[in-house]
């Protein structure tokens, strides 16, 4: 069986995971897109709370997904593709898996040494595969017949500018944008609920 790995943390979810999903799931027979629901709270950020995420995917993304999808939420997504390739391993599997991930990404989370002690004796067999190695072209951003030039930190900006238009261009199609606005943008309408909220006198 050929499968495919996606690992994403997906704070928030834009045209370029899609394109990573679906060039997965056209070439594979099964493909496991592994999502983190942690919280990314950072310094002069668009806080991106993995609860909304979650509330997100269930009601948005899910209806988009390719039928050979399989959603795996929680926990680190590269540590999850490390121990799902641990386990086909240890089971001697003739699978054949393919991570996608982004050029960057790619040389960022596995590295050769890494992959020689973390993913033998399948890496080695070839039977552990990197899309974005095999087809370069293809999954740098912004490149003519690449993925779309998109990042995290372009949608993060346009919530924070309040940029609608922006935000909704670079979700995937078919999804509800003025809902999932909506739905992150709350974070923000909590933060100033709380700031607002009056203190209560510590004596009387």
């Amino acid at each position: 069986m050929r499968i495919g790995l996606v690992p994403m943390s997906a704070k928030p979810y834009h045209k370029g995971h899609h394109y990573l999903v679906e060039s997965a799931a056209v070439t594979n027979d099964k493909v496991i897109v592994f999502v983190s629901l942690s919280d990314r709270i950072k310094k002069n950020e668009f806080p991106i709370k993995g609860s909304l995420m979650a509330d997100v995917w269930i009601n948005e993304l899910s209806s988009v997904m390719p039928k050979n999808v399989e959603l795996i939420f929680g926990g680190s997504p590269v540590r999850k593709v490390y121990e799902y390739l641990d386990n086909k391993s240890s089971e001697n599997s003739e699978d054949v898996i393919t991570i996608y991930s982004d050029n960057v990404d790619t040389r960022s989370n596995y590295s050769e040494s890494a992959r020689l002690k973390y993913m033998e004796p399948m890496y080695s067999q070839g039977k552990v595969r990197f899309a974005s190695e095999e087809f370069p072209e293809n999954f740098t951003r912004g490149t003519a017949g690449g993925a779309p030039n998109i990042s995290g930190t372009m949608m993060r900006g346009y919530l924070k500018s309040g940029n609608k238009n922006m935000f909704i261009d670079g979700l995937p199609n078919g999804v509800d944008g003025e809902k999932i606005w909506d739905i992150l943008m709350s974070a923000q309408i909590e933060k100033k609920e709380e700031t607002k909220a009056p203190l209560m006198p510590s004596s009387f």
